[in-house]
C-alpha cells in the first residue's frame, strides 16, 4: 500500500505547490526540491502536445514516486495539475499504472471550486482495489463516470465528433469544463475510440471503434443447475417463474427505446459492477446459487455487510432469495450484469447520412469510413495491436 496521496499545482511565484495529501502528516518526497525536479521533468517543453497527461515513475534513496501529470492546459489555468502515490522503496510503481490516472482523472474533474479535497482520503483508500479490478470492472469503470458515459452516448449515435465540440457539449450535458484528452485516455487504451488530425479541421477528432453497453445477461449456470434437480424443487419453481417473467420484461424494455434502456442501464449496472463488495458477491454466484450461510466465509464478507449487500442487489434486481421447505436461504443470480463491446456497423449508414447531408466534412466522414473498415472484426486484432 502507497505511504500517501499528494495533489499539486503550480503556483508562478512558489513554484509546484501541495493543494491536498493523505495521511495529513505526510512529507516524505513533497519537499519542495523533489517537487520541482517532478515537475521539471513532467513538463520538459513549452507546448501542449511536449506536455501531454501520462504516468511516470521515479525512484530515490528513501522511496518511489508514481507521478500523473494532468498536462499543460491544467498546469496554465493554475489548477491541480499532478498527483503523487509516495511509496515504499520495495513498492513498484508499476503497480498503479492503470489505477493511478483514473483516481487523478476523478480529482481533476471535480478541481473548481477544490471539491476534490474532499474525496483525496476515500480515492486513496480506494487504490488497493483498484489494482485488482478485473478488465471487466475497468470496462465498466468508464460506463460508471457520466462524464465519459455521455461521451459515449454521443459517439454512438453520431461515430465522429471534434473534440471542441465534443467538450462544448459535454459542458452543456455535465455543466462541467473539461479536458477531453484527459477523459478520453482510457477509451483509448481501451480501443473503444480513436483520435487523430485532418487537415482542415480546428481541433483533434474522435471516432467511435467499438461500442460498449452494460447487458443484463440470463445466468445459464444458474438456470443449467435449476434444471439439473441439485436444487430443492420449491426454489427452483419459484426462481424460474420469476426469471421468466422480469427478462419477458427486460427484453421489452430494451424493444421499447433500445437507446434510454442502454443509458440508464449503463448508469446502474456500473454502479454495482465497481461496488467490491456487490463484485465478489456476483462473481461468487456466477458459479451457481449458493446458501447465504455458505457466503460470509467464501467471499470474505461479515454476516452484516452480506446482509446488506444482498438487499441492495435485490433491489436492483440482480440477485434473488429464495427460502426452501427447511428455512435455509439461498441466494441466486436473476441477471448478471456483463460488459459487451460490439462493432458499430450502424455508423456506417449513419456517417454516408451525415456526409450526404453535409453535417460533417467530408474529409471527417471518409477518415471515419477507413476507420471503420481498419477497426472491423476481420481485422480489429491488427488495430486493437497498433494501439497498445
Amino acid at each position: 500500500m502507497p505511504l500517501g496521496l499528494a495533489v499539486l499545482k503550480w503556483d508562478d511565484e512558489l513554484g509546484p505547490v501541495v493543494t491536498a495529501k493523505t495521511p495529513k502528516d505526510l512529507v516524505m518526497g513533497l519537499d519542495p526540491t523533489t517537487s520541482m525536479r517532478v515537475y521539471g521533468i513532467a513538463t520538459l517543453g513549452e507546448t501542449e502536445e511536449s506536455q501531454k497527461p501520462g504516468f511516470s515513475a521515479l525512484t530515490f534513496d528513501e522511496f518511489k514516486l508514481a507521478v500523473y501529470y494532468g498536462g499543460l492546459n491544467m498546469h496554465l489555468k493554475g489548477l491541480p495539475s499532478m498527483v503523487f502515490l509516495v511509496l515504499s522503496p520495495d513498492e513498484d510503481p508499476e503497480v498503479y499504472k492503470d489505477a493511478l490516472p483514473e483516481i487523478a482523472t476523478q480529482i481533476f474533474l471535480n478541481a473548481e471550486g477544490d471539491r476534490y479535497k474532499k474525496m483525496v482520503p476515500k480515492l486513496y483508500g480506494q487504490l488497493a482495489r483498484y489494482t485488482q479490478m478485473t478488465p471487466e470492472q475497468r470496462q465498466a469503470s468508464v460506463l460508471n463516470d457520466p462524464v465519459r458515459r455521455s461521451i459515449l452516448k454521443t459517439l454512438t449515435m453520431n461515430g465522429t465528433v471534434e473534440s471542441d465540440d465534443l467538450e462544448q457539449l459535454i459542458f452543456d450535458e455535465v455543466g462541467k469544463k473539461i479536458d477531453v484528452e484527459i477523459v478520453l485516455r482510457p477509451l483509448v487504451k481501451m480501443g473503444i475510440i480513436a483520435t487523430g488530425w485532418i487537415e482542415g479541421l480546428a481541433s483533434e477528432v474522435v471516432y467511435l471503434t467499438r461500442a460498449i453497453f452494460v447487458l443484463r445477461m440470463i445466468p445459464r449456470d444458474t438456470v443449467r443447475l435449476a434444471h439439473s434437480g441439485k436444487l430443492p424443487r420449491e426454489v427452483v419453481a419459484q426462481y424460474l417463474d420469476s426469471l421468466k417473467k422480469y427478462h419477458r420484461n427486460y427484453v421489452a424494455r430494451l424493444n421499447r427505446d433500445l437507446g434510454e434502456a442502454l443509458w440508464k442501464e449503463a448508469a446502474d449496472l456500473s454502479k454495482h459492477m465497481l461496488d467490491f463488495d456487490s463484485y465478489d458477491l456476483i462473481q461468487a454466484l456466477r458459479d451457481g446459487p449458493r446458501l447465504t450461510e455458505e457466503l460470509p466465509v467464501l467471499i470474505d464478507m461479515d454476516k452484516a455487510k452480506l446482509k446488506s449487500t444482498i438487499k441492495r442487489l435485490e433491489k436492483a434486481n440482480i440477485v434473488m432469495t429464495v427460502n426452501d421447505e427447511s428455512g435455509r436461504q439461498h441466494v441466486l443470480l436473476k441477471c448478471d450484469p456483463q460488459v459487451a463491446t460490439v462493432y458499430p456497423e450502424w455508423l456506417i449508414e449513419r456517417t454516408v447520412d451525415l456526409y450526404n447531408s453535409e453535417e460533417i466534412p467530408s474529409r471527417q466522414a471518409i477518415h471515419y469510413l477507413q476507420i471503420l473498415k481498419a477497426w472491423h472484426p476481420s481485422v480489429a486484432t491488427t488495430a486493437m495491436a497498433e494501439v497498445e
